[in-house]
C-alpha cells in the first residue's frame, strides 16, 4: 500500500491500518531503541510508548518527512527521554580520542568489573567525574555525545534523528568532544 494511502488511512483512524504500521516499522524501532538503551525489556517498552504516541499523534504528521523518518524521530526522542529518566549516561565506556585525528588522544579508562572494593569506589568515582562533566555539558552538545559515544550510532543516523545536516553531527561532535575533553581535563 503507498505511504500516502497509509497515512490517510491512519488519520481516519482505521485500526487495520494501524496493525499495517506496526506491521511495516515494529522491527525498526525495536532495532533502533535496543540499539540505544541496550536492554531487550527497555526497547520492548519504548516500542510500545512510541506506536501509542503515533497512533496518538498521526493528526499532526504533516508529510513534509518520509513516514519512517517521522517514526525514527519519535523513537530518537523517547530513548532520549528514557535515558534521561534512567540516566543511562553514566554508562560512558568509550575513550574520547581528538576528532581531528592529530596523534592525541585522551583515552579514559575505566576499571573491569570486579568486587574488589578499591576498584568498585574508583570506577564510581571515574563514573560520577565523567556524568558530571557530561551534564555540564549544553543539551546539544551533550546529546551528541551520547548519541555518537554511548550508543555509538553512525554520523548519519545522528544526522536523520536529529534532522540536522551530516557535516553539522561532525562539526558538533568535534565541538562537544573538545568541550569535555576540557572539562574533564579540569575535574581529574
Amino acid at each position: 500500500m503507498p505511504e500516502e494511502e497509509l497515512i490517510e488511512r491512519l488519520k481516519n483512524g482505521d485500526e487495520s491500518a494501524f496493525a499495517e504500521l506496526i506491521r511495516m516499522h515494529e522491527k525498526l524501532v525495536f532495532n533502533l531503541a535496543l540499539r540505544y538503551v541496550k536492554n531487550y525489556d527497555d526497547a520492548s517498552d519504548i516500542t510500545q510508548t512510541v506506536f501509542i504516541t503515533v497512533y496518538r499523534s498521526i493528526g499532526g504528521f504533516k508529510g513534509k518527512s518520509r513516514l519512517s523518518t517521522w517514526l525514527y524521530r519519535i523513537t530518537i526522542n523517547e530513548c532520549i527521554d528514557f535515558s534521561r529518566r534512567n540516566k543511562l549516561y553514566t554508562k560512558f565506556t568509550t575513550p574520547l580520542e581528538q576528532p581531528d585525528g592529530d596523534g592525541e588522544s585522551m583515552e579514559i579508562p575505566l576499571p573491569d568489573q570486579s568486587y574488589d572494593p578499591e576498584l568498585r569506589y574508583e570506577q564510581k568515582e571515574l563514573q560520577n567525574t565523567i556524568r558530571q562533566a557530561v551534564e555540564a555539558l549544553p543539551p546539544i552538545s551533550r546529546e551528541i555525545i551520547i548519541l555518537r559515544d554511548v550508543h555509538d550510532m553512525s554520523y548519519t543516523e545522528i544526522a536523520e534523528a536529529l534532522n540536522i545536516e551530516l557535516g553539522t553531527v561532525r562539526s558538533r561532535l568535534a565541538r562537544a568532544r573538545i568541550k569535555l575533553r576540557n572539562k574533564l581535563k579540569k575535574m581529574m
